[in-house]
């Protein structure tokens, strides 16, 4: 049901994991932990699969904070994540969270999901190309410091299961856009008729670029994966995958 991340698993304050899709209740082309509201799915499974992440990630009947995906670069207050169940908190592709007790988490097949920790705070993030391109990531890494107080290089980052430059080819305009922010050598590969592009590795230097000293890269290449859900090999149709972090509450 969950990839985690060595990195974030040192902290012990922190609840966090990457969905495979396996574990939950959902039939036919969402089976079976789809996370996302789809064409076909229902709402008593829905909350079934999402009551099971958070039960496994040791948080169980704890809220999670969910925002409207834009390919944008709003981050949103997890802080906002409050009573039970799925909570909206509005149009926005990264989250910052302070507060113990709750999870905040981003939807993804095949885009890039990112989960950052710092110093009692914690942010989910969400980047597609476009978001790549604008900066969503750095974004997240600006108010994820502001609210803890403290530099980029207290900072430690996860990149998880997205689509791999193995199977992402592109076309001039993602190209192009991702040249922007990045060398040739780390956004492009060479692919039989168009480039192929590593939108981890994109990501991964845009936040090391600001500071972050420790990245690591989280599970397999979605669209090569049985295990993941993948909107480029299965189209419009299939599931979605989550990244889900949280704060374990304090003891007194």
């Amino acid at each position: 049901m969950l990839q985690r991340s060595a990195l974030l698993s040192r902290d012990p304050a922190v609840v966090h994991g990457f969905t495979t899709r396996h574990g939950g209740v959902s039939t036919g082309p969402l089976t079976s932990l789809n996370l996302a509201q789809r064409p076909g799915e229902s709402e008593a499974a829905l909350a079934e699969n999402w009551a099971r992440v958070a039960a496994a990630l040791g948080m169980p009947g704890a809220p999670v904070g969910l925002g409207s995906q834009t390919h944008g670069v709003t981050v949103l207050d997890g802080d906002a994540t409050t009573g039970s169940g799925r909570v909206d908190l509005g149009e926005g592709d990264a989250i910052v969270l302070t507060k113990p007790g709750a999870l905040i988490a981003v939807r993804v097949a095949d885009c890039v999901p990112i989960l950052l920790r710092a110093p009692g705070a914690v942010a989910a993030v969400h980047a597609g190309w476009r978001g790549t391109a604008a900066g969503i990531v750095t974004q997240a890494l600006e108010v994820l410091t502001a609210r803890a107080g403290v530099s980029p290089a207290e900072v430690v980052a996860a990149i998880g299961p997205a689509i791999g430059p193995c199977c992402y080819e592109v076309g001039d305009e993602v190209a192009q856009a991702l040249l922007a922010v990045a060398p040739a050598h780390v956004a492009l590969r060479p692919g039989p008729r168009r480039p192929h592009a590593d939108l981890r590795a994109v990501n991964e230097a845009l936040l090391r670029a600001a500071g972050v000293r420790e990245v690591e890269q989280v599970g397999p290449c979605t669209r090569c994966s049985p295990d993941h859900f993948s909107h480029r090999r299965e189209g419009e149709a299939t599931g979605r995958l989550a990244a889900v972090i949280g704060l374990r509450e304090r003891r007194v």
